[in-house]
């Protein structure tokens, strides 16, 4: 019998086209690891995001190249990582699919409660930063994480359906347009 830890994994792995690894790691000190998290995926989402704090692409994100004005650009790409697969998972969980997004969207106010929660537990800089800091931290991480998430998959799987991209390509325009909110 599958434990829930194993199932997350798989539906994960599923969702961006993996083979669910049996080994698993946890990016953060101290974190319990809700979700097991696929070694070789967790290693690509640092892998990209070392590349774009490197040399960051023009076009990153719809409104442009990665640019972070929170203390969400100061956090280890291993953190990131670790929130971006999480993130991910949460947002399987509830239900959403990209080729499916106008049917099971997530609105952003849920990712952010999410993202909220998750901080608090995982960085004790972003608990004792300013309530603006701490909106734009939430809002650059889901941004971010889940563009890291997309680009990760991308590179394993080869290419998503077109299904999958017009469905990504909706939710980060809906993402993008909370800036602020």
């Amino acid at each position: 019998m599958q434990t829930t830890q194993e199932l997350t994994a798989a539906a994960l792995c599923l969702l961006i086209g993996l083979p669910a690894l049996a080994e698993s790691t946890t990016a953060v000190f101290g974190d319990t690891g809700v979700e097991k998290r696929s070694p070789t995926f967790f290693k690509t989402i640092q892998e990209i995001a070392a590349e774009q704090d490197k040399n960051p692409s023009k076009n990153w994100f719809p409104t442009g190249p990665r640019k972070f004005k929170s203390g969400y650009g100061k956090v280890a790409n291993n953190v990131k990582a670790a929130f971006s697969i999480d993130l991910q998972n949460w947002a399987f969980e509830k239900g959403e699919r990209l080729d499916n997004l106008t049917a099971t969207y997530i609105p952003y106010k849920k990712r952010e409660e999410y993202a909220m929660w998750w901080w608090l537990m995982h960085d004790k800089n972003y608990k004792s930063a300013a309530p603006w800091d701490k909106d734009q931290w939430k809002y650059e991480a889901i941004i971010d994480g889940t563009e890291l998430v997309w680009k990760a998959g991308n590179r394993a799987t080869g290419g998503y359906s077109a299904a999958m991209t017009i469905g990504h390509s909706g939710l980060m325009a809906q993402l993008i347009k909370t800036e602020g909110k």
